[in-house]
């Protein structure tokens, strides 16, 4: 155990596991990363709680990721990371696209022919309902109404008598279910990318030479420090530190991280550090620290960007509470008698 705190040029076999369980699990993380907002902006079809500023950043340090990995010649897992980076941000910015310019319009034509169909239905109606007698409106007779008196005495005493028992009983369900959706949305899914990463690791363990996944090189002789490649590098971790900052003040402009999804900026978060962990783990030499610096310093700054997102979250979670209770009686998706879901 004492050799991880031992600047060792050459990894021992502790280390790599470590560094191969820790990349694993950032490799899980990223690669559901998006998911959650996906999901979340196609629950309440709209994408206005993100900001597209941080969409266009994070994707242009993708892209010098990307290609930072490549001529690196970086291994090829970590190339195709880089390679679903890009793919996954074309997907959340064709998301914000659709919602904010597409969906809309269609909603509009949608509401348009369904007010044409109704004055059509009311002239037709109206047209109908020429020479037809009014209906025979029958009163209540005196006994129906103390029927009615007799109901409502026995209703009313029958609610006061159960009355405690149902304020006791919904607080302990509400209490229950509160629980249940903290472990449903936040804490399985942590577990699930948890998992994925041990068995990944295991899996890849056993078909190669426990060759660790490390950000930026694979082994001693690639010791080099190539220029272009550093320098992509460092604009990619530049635009990941930089990214949040939109989002930021956006929320605080706000008031509001309505429309953001929290397990998008824990997955983020966990995944930095796993990713971090995986190149400490494995050599943690000033030599070795200093060639994958632009990897560690996009990793750890974000860590403390997400945190003031989620003080954020903690700030404004009431007022977006109440946003989500409004979404869901009145969904941007339906209009009354449309029955559309786009």
């Amino acid at each position: 155990m004492f050799d991880l705190f031992l600047n060792q040029a050459e990894p021992s076999q502790l280390r790599v596991i470590l560094s191969g369980i820790s990349g694993s699990t950032s490799l899980a993380c990223w690669f559901v990363l998006l998911v959650p907002q996906l999901i979340e902006q196609w629950r309440l079809k709209s994408a206005e709680g993100i900001s597209i500023g941080f969409l266009f950043i994070w994707f242009t340090g993708d892209i010098a990721n990307l290609l930072g990995s490549v001529l690196a010649k970086l291994l090829p897992q970590v190339i195709l990371l880089a390679v679903w980076f890009c793919f996954s941000d074309g997907l959340i910015i064709f998301s914000y696209y659709y919602y904010t310019y597409i969906y809309p319009n269609q909603l509009k034509k949608l509401i348009k022919r369904h007010e044409e169909q109704q004055k059509k239905s009311v002239q037709l109606s109206i047209t109908n309902s020429h020479g037809e007698t009014s209906p025979l409106i029958i009163q209540p007779t005196e006994e129906r109404l103390q029927q009615n008196r007799r109901r409502s005495r026995r209703s009313r005493v029958s609610r006061k008598s159960v009355s405690s028992l149902n304020r006791e009983s919904l607080a302990y369900w509400a209490n229950m279910k509160g629980k249940l959706n903290v472990f449903v949305k936040y804490i399985l899914p942590i577990l699930f990318v948890i998992c994925a990463g041990a068995v990944g690791y295991l899996i890849s363990a056993k078909s190669s030479d426990n060759e660790p996944n490390n950000g930026g090189g694979d082994n001693n002789d690639n010791d080099e420090i190539a220029v272009l490649p550093q320098l992509l590098g460092y604009l990619s971790a530049t635009c990941y530190l930089s990214a949040r900052l939109p989002q930021i003040y956006q929320n605080y402009k706000r008031k509001s991280v309505h429309g953001l999804s929290l397990l998008f900026f824990i997955f983020s978060t966990f995944g930095n550090v796993t990713y971090a962990l995986q190149i400490l783990f494995f050599r943690s030499d000033w030599k070795y620290i200093l060639l994958n610096l632009s990897w560690l310093m996009g990793s750890l700054g974000t860590i403390f960007e997400d945190t003031i997102i989620f003080i954020q979250f903690f700030i404004y979670n009431r007022n977006s509470s109440e946003e989500d209770e409004e979404a869901e009686q009145f969904p941007a998706h339906q209009t009354s008698g449309l029955g559309v879901a786009v």
